[in-house]
């Protein structure tokens, strides 16, 4: 039984990276794949018989599995910003497929190792101390052991199979030509190509699962795309005094939503400082110096109950990871600073992630690179590796976290499930370079098939640095009018750059929630579109070459 636990877990780590990787990246969101990898499971297990065993087996085969998925999608939502940085080291990288697989791989188990061991031993403080719910911990395993399974396993299935044949009836298959369009236009003749409504099911499965608060912003974005941006970017000729020359709208936005980017740090900025200097501890306030604290406390703690082995893993990781940066000529201190913003980041990420479920990667990394790009001059490429460096350590230690956490209310070793977890972090390592690279070599990014919105806004707010200041203002105080109304400028960030067909199938979907009372119920056929959609993709793209 190990032994097929094993194997199907790594098969279900490349599944989960194949999904992860081009949903983070095609999208803006980074679903938690557990509870999809469980639901599959009881297809596979299905001749097995309920009980402790089977639920055992569910758990540790996603515990190797899922992990894969949130390490690429941390990764999607921050590699991608090198190609906006600088095109031509982005190519350059991907000059050579060995090259690119090498350093994903290398990146991937230096970054997930030092990520594994900060987790394992942040277990006692996250897990045992503050007992914090890990609420996606309790939906996985109460999907495990539900009697209800057979129907969200159905409902899964009918979106998989769904997806599939519309997919299908969309480009065809095999010797059959597609019978529905890809895109069509509302009144072309009068609105051109602004208004296009895009059959591509990932974005209704999306726009349901977010719903309207978060589709409603993206809408304003939209709007505001015609309604502010593009009279702003020709204001010079209506009006008799101008800030700047007309300006292509195209070109207007870089700054602009530049601005609009930083407006959100800038805002968060004296909550951060408040609480780095407060001596009031609330629940919300995140005080560094505690923090670094409790890091060290518990590093002391943990090192001495290590076995030689695991001391040894440590060094070799520390040793692996200097010298890697090394080779992309990081200076000693930005080589330690990162390792210890990391480190105090992930344990904020993971204490957040205990408490509601949510990884917020893109806060947490830009609060890591903005201070090393100002103090050590990073270059486009240094820059990219210290949030990926991040986004991975981060989400290998979450996801360690929340599988102990799983292991706890099924009763499964702990050392078991951080064993998993290595073994899961090796299979996503070895896989995630070949499905990036074929990725990025089929798909164009920016485009509407792999818009990467996170890395484009990542890339946007360093860039900010170097814009032009006037309409880096304007943006800003865009930002600052949104926060008024507390509207999210994140998302109007998005509906302002991304393909307007984007906005609005996110739209349409989040419509399906005003049709059905309880929109969980609904999450696995979600999930299989999201699955089904992803896994088509990346069959087009095999199958092409």
């Amino acid at each position: 039984m190990e032994l097929f636990i094993i194997i199907a877990g790594l098969l279900f780590s490349i599944f989960a990276t194949v999904i992860l990787s081009y949903i983070s990246i095609a999208t803006m969101v980074g679903p938690w794949i557990a509870p999809t990898v469980v639901l599959l499971c009881h297809i596979l297990l299905a001749g097995m018989r309920s009980g402790k065993k089977k639920t055992e087996t569910l758990v540790s085969i996603q515990a190797i599995g899922a992990g894969g998925g949130i390490i690429a999608t941390g990764i999607g939502f921050a590699f991608p910003m090198l190609y906006f940085l600088d095109p031509s080291a982005f190519k350059a990288l991907m000059a050579n497929p060995w090259h690119f697989c090498i350093f994903f791989t290398l990146l991937c188990l230096l970054a997930g190792g030092l990520g594994l061991l900060l987790g394992n031993y942040l277990t006692k403080s996250l897990v045992d101390d503050q007992a914090l719910p890990f609420p996606v911990s309790n939906l996985t395993t109460q999907i495990a052991t539900s009697d209800s399974s057979s129907a969200q396993t159905s409902m899964l299935m009918a979106g998989i199979i769904g997806t599939g044949v519309l997919c299908a009836l969309r480009d065809g298959l095999w010797s059959l030509k597609g019978i529905i369009k890809k895109t069509y236009y509302l009144a072309p003749s009068l609105l051109g190509k602004e208004v296009a409504f895009s059959v591509w099911p990932i974005l209704w499965a999306i726009g349901f699962s977010v719903g309207l608060p978060i589709t409603v912003p993206l809408v304003i974005g939209m709007i505001a795309k015609y309604a502010v941006a593009f009279p702003l970017s020709q204001h010079a000729l209506y009006l008799p005094y101008s800030l700047f020359q007309p300006i292509n709208p195209e070109t207007f936005a870089i700054p602009f939503c530049s601005g609009l980017v930083a407006c959100e740090l800038l805002l968060q900025l004296p909550k951060l400082i408040k609480n780095i200097f407060s001596k009031k501890k609330t629940s919300h306030a995140l005080d560094l110096y505690a923090k670094l604290q409790t890091l060290m406390t518990h590093l002391v703690m943990t090192a001495r109950s290590w076995s030689p082995a695991t001391i040894g893993i440590a060094c070799l990781l520390t040793i692996g990871t200097l010298v890697f940066l090394h080779i992309y000529n990081f200076s000693l201190s930005a080589q330690l600073l990162l390792l210890v913003f990391s480190g105090i980041a992930t344990l904020s990420i993971c204490t957040i992630g205990g408490k509601i479920g949510m990884i917020p990667f893109g806060r947490y990394s830009t609060f890591i690179v903005v201070p090393l790009l100002l103090l050590f001059s990073l270059s486009p490429l240094q820059a990219t590796i210290v949030c990926v460096f991040f986004n991975i350590a981060a989400a290998a230690a979450s996801d360690l976290l929340f599988d102990i956490k799983s292991a706890d209310l099924v009763g499964i070793a702990r050392s078991k499930m951080y064993r998993y977890q290595w073994i899961g972090l090796v299979g996503s390592a070895l896989c995630i370079g070949i499905v990036l690279w074929l990725l990025f070599t089929n798909l164009e990014l920016g485009s509407e098939a792999l818009f990467a919105q996170r890395g484009k806004a990542k890339a946007l707010l360093l860039q900010s640095l170097n814009l032009d200041t006037t309409i880096v203002f304007l943006g800003i105080c865009f930002g600052w009018v949104l926060k008024q109304f507390k509207i999210n400028s994140t998302m109007v960030f998005g509906g302002l750059v991304m393909p307007n067909s984007v906005t609005l199938g996110l739209l349409i979907g989040s419509l399906g929630t005003l049709l059905v009372e309880k929109q969980e119920r609904w999450a696995p056929l979600c999930a299989g579109i999201l699955a089904a959609d992803s896994l088509w993709v990346m069959a087009t793209i095999l199958l092409c070459k």
